[in-house]
């Protein structure tokens, strides 16, 4: 994860936990597109700071595929 260090990484690591947390409470897989996908989403229902948060854990995300 070192392309991106945020201050609030706690806040990064609570929604990306979220993410996996209800794609397998749902049923769904939990693999990096899913997590990706519903964090875009997030993001995309999110208003000013929060949005910035599901941002940089999108990143994070796809930096560990990359």
């Amino acid at each position: 994860m070192g392309i991106d260090k945020p201050d609030d990484m706690d806040e990064i690591h609570a929604v990306v936990g979220h993410a996996v947390s209800y794609l397998l409470k749902s049923g769904h897989s939990a693999g990096v597109k899913e997590i990706v996908a519903f964090l875009q989403q997030q993001e995309a229902q999110s208003v000013n700071g929060q949005r910035e948060v599901y941002s940089r854990a999108v990143r994070i995300v796809m930096a560990t595929v990359n």
